[in-house]
């Protein structure tokens, strides 16, 4: 598709809020979230059938996701990922072993007003947004009371899912350690996983990744305030599989050892870099048909006089993205830390744009598996990246 503007006609889609739910968001402690005006007192309107075209979209994919990987297991085809033999032992024995998925975030573009409803990626490992998607979301639905409904029981969801772990796993600890590099942000979604399962009973904790000790054999401990050490048998890291296994092959190792001897159960499970890779997402759309896939290439010549899209195989946050016009220029681009990564190119599809000329992207969660909740990212570029305005939806 090339690149033609598309001008909604319904004026009424975006609407202004009173006022952004600051109280509750401070009062949960994610000020962050009121930084650099990045929550704003705006929302956008959805139609049911369009909601239900969003969720029908998420369930389709994943379950197409989990069948080639499913199948992949069976032959043994990771060979095209380009993936360390452990990082392979990691996920063959984490999706055999039925792992459960806590949560991931489909990215599309259109869906909205007629535009064809594409996948982008499948945030499967680290998705960011839960805060504002989950609570921020609904104390705006508070705010908006003419609205019908949402989608949006995200919160809830994950607390179901950490009651359903102690259940089905009651032979372990209910002892949970949540970690990131320490960036704000990261910290604050492991805290924001923390609060939901503490909710069922958990005992939790947070420790940035060097102030764990992960121990060969023995499983993982963080520092106790009587100077002892206290284990936990699940982790949750927003520190993505990519990393671990491309930066940390020490790490790789140690957690080789403690998941395959099932010492230690990490969420989201190993399985999930596959999914988060777009190496396999255009392995999987070339093998099967479906309406959500874009054309994807790993040769750009495949689109000679047509737009398309370059991206990395393991980005973050609209980084190492460029756009091309049809007769090959460059028209948008960012930078970024992960242009070391494999490339592969998607044709262009159209994002909604408003009256006010700016982008929407949706994002759609799923836990454990099923729809769960969405959210919109809002910019004034084509490239969504962190940048963007978060938007919440209603359904009239």
């Amino acid at each position: 598709m090339d690149l033609v503007d598309h001008q909604d006609h319904m004026a009424d889609r975006q609407i202004d809020l009173d006022r952004i739910p600051e109280n509750i968001i401070s009062q949960r402690g994610y000020d962050y979230l009121l930084e650099d005006e990045y929550v704003v007192p705006e929302g956008i309107i959805l139609t049911q059938e369009e909601v239900n075209e969003f969720e029908k979209a998420g369930h389709t994919l994943y379950e197409l996701f989990k069948g080639e990987l499913r199948e992949m297991v069976h032959t043994r085809n990771f060979d095209f990922l380009n993936l360390p033999p452990k990082m392979v032992d990691l996920i063959i024995h984490s999706f055999q072993g039925d792992h459960k998925h806590l949560v991931g975030r489909f990215d599309f573009a259109g869906g909205i007003e007629g535009l064809p409803l594409k996948v982008l990626e499948f945030n499967a490992d680290t998705p960011t947004m839960m805060p504002e998607s989950s609570f921020v979301q609904d104390a705006f639905f508070d705010i908006y009371t003419d609205a019908r409904s949402q989608y949006n029981s995200l919160e809830e969801d994950i607390k179901v899912f950490f009651n359903h772990l102690l259940i089905a796993q009651s032979d372990k600890e209910p002892t949970l350690i949540t970690t990131s590099l320490g960036y704000p942000e990261d910290r604050k979604h492991a805290e924001f996983i923390m609060e939901c399962a503490v909710s069922q009973g958990f005992a939790v904790a947070y420790a940035d990744l060097a102030e764990i000790e992960f121990a060969p054999g023995e499983g993982i401990f963080i520092q106790a305030d009587d100077g002892g050490s206290v284990q936990a048998d699940y982790l949750y890291k927003m520190i993505p599989w990519e990393f671990i296994c491309f930066e940390e092959p020490e790490l790789l190792d140690i957690l080789h050892n403690l998941i395959m001897n099932d010492l230690v159960h990490v969420f989201n499970p190993p399985y999930t870099l596959v999914f988060q890779s777009k190496v396999f997402l255009h392995h999987i759309s070339q093998k099967y048909s479906s309406p959500y896939f874009l054309q994807s290439s790993r040769d750009p010549s495949s689109f000679r006089g047509r737009s398309y899209v370059e991206k990395v195989s393991f980005g973050r946050l609209g980084e190492n993205i460029k756009i091309f016009n049809e007769i090959g220029q460059v028209i948008e681009q960012t930078p970024g830390d992960f242009g070391h990564f494999e490339k592969v190119y998607q044709e262009f599809t159209q994002l909604y744009k408003d009256q006010f000329d700016e982008y929407y992207q949706l994002g759609l969660f799923l836990v454990d598996d099923h729809g769960s909740c969405m959210s919109f990212r809002r910019a004034d570029k084509l490239i969504i990246d962190d940048d963007a305005e978060f938007i919440p939806h209603f359904i009239s």
